[in-house]
């Protein structure tokens, strides 16, 4: 329907400035700006948003800037109180039709312009943290790094880096030499990437899993093995991921 929305819309201007303006009057610098203010009007039109894909829409830049990525399509149909993953996913359709979302790699996501990049906050490197044998101690890098305010989100003041050292975490691509970014919480969640300390002090990045009566904490490398625990003791989890190329 909206491109017969524009056609009309073009020759209803037309046919009202040749009423309004005699032949002589209408130069071709003039027919061009009515029909660029008539372009204007339509894509202004093509863009404007139901009440529940505005809702849907808000609801996506909330949750990826608490979080630092998208929700599932079920996250987002509870978010927003829709059921239907199917209903969800065609507002999120309509979303990328009217130029909100941005289609990469096959998927979607919020353009660079929905978040203000203007803005960032720094946030400090503490330590080195080991993704094979576990470390002692932080060491004191002395390191800054800026990171976005869309990215923090609420979090802000409780995010650090820390430097990683070794192959034990490469299958959650996270090799060595990447700055991870940690939430500051005592508590994780079954699935979740934390940095933990072990009963003798030392610290070391793995995912969280629960078997029973066990506290696994489970490397993404085949060649490193899983680390029991009688008891959790999380210093963070991770939030984000930044690699220097």
């Amino acid at each position: 329907m909206e491109p017969i929305l524009f056609l009309t819309l073009t020759s209803l201007i037309k046919r009202c400035s040749l009423l309004i303006f005699s032949p002589q009057d209408l130069t071709k610098p003039a027919r061009e700006l009515i029909l660029y203010m008539v372009n204007k009007m339509v894509n202004k039109f093509r863009r404007t948003l139901t009440r529940k894909q505005a809702k849907v829409l808000e609801a996506l830049k909330e949750f990826w800037q608490e979080h630092g990525y998208p929700p599932t399509i079920r996250e987002l149909g509870r978010l927003v109180g829709i059921a239907s993953p199917s209903a969800v996913l065609k507002h999120l359709r309509s979303l990328e039709k009217k130029g909100y979302l941005e289609r990469e790699a096959g998927e979607l996501q919020l353009p660079v312009s929905s978040f203000a990049f203007s803005r960032a906050t720094r946030i400090p490197v503490v330590g080195l943290v080991p993704a094979g044998s576990p470390r002692e101690v932080f060491d004191d890098l002395g390191e800054t790094v800026d990171i976005p305010e869309w990215f923090l989100g609420r979090r802000q003041g409780q995010v650090f880096g820390l430097r990683v050292q070794g192959q034990s975490m490469i299958d959650a691509y996270i090799n060595d030499g990447d700055l991870v970014l940690i939430e500051k919480t005592d508590k994780a969640s079954p699935g979740e990437l934390i940095v933990a300390q072990l009963e003798d002090g030392s610290i070391t990045l793995k995912r969280l899993k629960i078997e029973a009566d066990k506290i696994l904490l489970v490397p993404e490398n085949p060649e490193f093995a899983t680390i029991e625990v009688k008891e959790l003791r999380v210093v963070g989890r991770v939030v984000g991921l930044l690699r220097k190329y």
